[in-house]
């Protein structure tokens, strides 16, 4: 029989256990990547951990984890995104990721997390693991060219552009507003980011109001006649909106379409007539919860209920509690007795907002009656959680 192990990598060996295992599962191979290359799409050293599941010695699966804030319902908690799960076709079907990934759930445990993230290779397999799905992200397209009224507009603002790497110390700060505002947002920290920026391939188009910041762009142009690639555009108020609108409308006789990213909330086929934008999905991450008990003080609605929480992969959460709203933050106690049994797939997917109570059943996530669905709809209203880091 194999011996099998399940340990935190050195980062001396990180090298040579992620870079063949990763690149084989994510990339066009071969040939594997250059050592240099490869390191350049990796945070520096102490913004991540990495894991490995060695049988007999030899690595067959491997995982990165990343530290991050996240906001649930207007708190914000120490949370966690999971990279890179790669399994050697040699360890195939034989459970070392499930193996490996509970593993790094009990390390984050200890560590104090709440939550943790992923992007999925297929979503069912992460949902067996205690994961629900948010609401997808939006990739928009449209001609530029119905935006010129724009340009006879008076903003009282004007916009600034600057290359990322001239202006990352402003986009951290900046971005760093954002996260107490949107449910679900994650950020690293800005070391993280750090070969984003020395790769210096964006535009940063900053949109100013009487010297205080109102939006930012990044973005990159394919060529003449090409594609605007909009990655990120962020906004205070309308002001703010309309300065980035008015920047891209600059850009008519560039380029001939703009492709932008967006949370799943935006509107953008009302921002202007004729836009005729073109809408399609990106594919969606997944949250879970892997502390239970770190979730109290998340913003929550008027009522109480206690759930019997059942949770294969984070025993530690397994138990009877009481949920329960005072003075508009969730309270979490132990409970004698149980209103429902909730897998913890249903918990998360309360926390997050992502899914109708009234489907749990239906899901096989647990039992909750009628007048419960109503209470937990109260207290835990649907929301479009949006990560916004992806990894």
């Amino acid at each position: 029989m194999s011996e099998i192990t399940i340990r935190l990598l050195k980062q001396d060996e990180v090298l040579s256990v992620l870079r063949p295992m990763s690149a084989y599962a994510f990339r066009a191979t071969p040939p594997l990547p250059e050592p240099a290359e490869w390191q350049k799409y990796y945070p520096p050293a102490g913004e991540a951990s990495y894991f490995a599941v060695f049988e007999d010695e030899k690595p067959v699966a491997s995982a990165a984890s990343f530290p991050m804030t996240l906001n649930i319902r207007g708190q914000l908690y120490a949370g966690n995104g999971l990279g890179v799960v790669s399994t050697h076709p040699t360890g195939r079907r034989k459970g070392y990721a499930r193996q490996m990934l509970s593993s790094i759930f009990a390390q984050l445990y200890e560590q104090g997390v709440a939550i943790s993230t992923l992007y999925p290779f297929r979503e069912s397999f992460y949902t067996r693991l205690g994961y629900t799905t948010f609401t997808q992200p939006k990739r928009i397209r449209f001609a530029p060219q119905p935006l010129q009224p724009l340009l006879k507009k008076s903003w009282n603002g004007a916009v600034e552009l600057l290359d990322i790497a001239q202006g990352y110390d402003l986009y951290q700060e900046y971005i760093r507003t954002r996260l107490p505002q949107i449910h679900g947002m994650g950020l690293f920290s800005p070391n993280f980011k750090l070969p984003w920026r020395d790769k210096n391939g964006q535009w940063l188009a900053i949109a100013r109001v009487d010297g205080t910041i109102k939006g930012m762009m990044t973005y990159k142009i394919s060529g003449h006649g090409g594609t605007l690639e909009a990655s990120q555009f962020w906004y205070d108020d309308i002001q703010g909106r309309y300065l980035l609108l008015e920047w891209l409308a600059r850009h008519i006789d560039h380029v001939q379409t703009v492709e932008m990213i967006l949370p799943p909330f935006e509107r953008p086929e009302t921002w202007w007539p004729d836009l005729n934008v073109q809408v399609s999905s990106i594919e969606p991450p997944l949250g879970r919860i892997i502390a239970i008990d770190k979730l109290a003080g998340v913003h929550t609605g008027a009522g109480s209920f206690s759930a019997r929480i059942h949770d294969e992969y984070c025993p530690w959460n397994n138990g009877t509690y009481r949920f329960a709203t005072h003075e508009g933050q969730l309270q979490i106690s132990p409970s004698a007795t149980a209103d429902c049994e909730l897998s913890i797939q249903a918990l998360t997917s309360l926390i997050y907002g992502t899914n109708e109570p009234a489907t749990f059943a239906l899901r096989g996530w647990g039992d909750p009656s009628t007048e419960l669905q109503t209470v937990f709809s109260r207290m835990f209203p649907l929301q479009q959680p949006y990560l916004f880091e992806t990894f």
